[in-house]
């Protein structure tokens, strides 16, 4: 009884092999390892075309979300950026500047949570931060939330190196104004403008200026009040003016009769 014969025949080399025998250890090698090298060069290709693919989407996203910012202007427009583009890279610059569209239309609530959110998630080396924390306490401000606002403003005004740091502390003087506290205010700017440059002693001037004048107990006038007021004043200016009635025109005097004599 004949072995079994278990051995694999090798494959019959091609003709072109064949006439150039200088190629049988290029071919054997193909045969042990090249398709399995293949397939590892064909996979590190895909992988290769997957990462340009996706920074070139990524670019294009970038490139679409810096569009989308310049090119908004009204608040409805930055909030339809927002939410295609808030999670980019260019995401933080769209979302201060909804909340300071917000804050420019007086939506003091929706800018402070915007505002808010962003301090919340923002990381303590961003750049914005301050930008951020500052619209932070001028929407409580604009919220009529002095307490609050004065304390984010003080967070601010702490530090003299932070950009805003100056700006903050007149927020600080102002808020202590607006809660009731004019003189402790006044005092502030005192102490501030000896310390300020020319250009921080204008801005202090200007704000003890506006304090000076400013009546806490005084109400202020709304929008539409002013509106009447505005509209009075343009139709009484627009009446004509009144002419005086002319006298009842007299009856004419009639001739004085004589008495001539008759005909004789």
């Amino acid at each position: 009884m004949s072995e079994e014969n278990n051995t694999i025949p090798e494959p019959e080399l091609p003709a072109f092999v064949k006439k150039a025998p200088e190629l049988i250890p290029v071919w054997d090698w193909w045969v042990k390892e090249g398709k399995s090298t293949l397939a590892i060069v064909a996979a590190a290709a895909v992988c290769v075309g997957v990462v340009y693919g996706v920074k070139g989407w990524m670019k294009a996203r970038a490139q679409a979300a810096n569009n989308a910012l310049m090119n908004a202007y009204s608040t409805e427009e930055i909030e339809e950026a927002n939410a295609k583009y808030g999670s980019s890279k260019i995401g933080p610059a769209i979302k201060l500047r909804l909340a300071k569209s917000y804050y420019d239309a007086a939506r003091y609530a929706d800018a402070r949570d915007v505002y808010a959110a962003y301090v919340k998630k923002a990381a303590k080396d961003d750049a914005l931060l301050p930008v951020a924390m500052l619209g932070l306490a001028y929407s409580h401000e604009g919220d009529a939330d002095y307490a609050k606002a004065k304390e984010q403003f003080n967070l601010l005004a702490q530090d003299d190196a932070n950009p805003v740091s100056f700006t903050a502390k007149l927020g600080v003087a102002r808020c202590t104004a607006l809660a009731g506290d004019k003189d402790g205010a006044l005092k502030a700017l005192d102490e501030l403008k000896e310390k300020a440059d020319a250009l921080g002693k204008t801005r202090v001037e200007r704000l003890a200026d506006m304090l000076k004048r400013y009546d806490p107990a005084r109400k202020p006038a709304s929008l539409l009040e002013a509106a009447d007021k505005a509209a009075l004043a343009i139709q009484e200016a627009a009446k004509p003016a009144e002419k005086p009635v002319a006298e009842a025109a007299k009856p004419a005097a009639k001739p004085a009769e004589t008495n001539a004599p008759a005909a004789k």
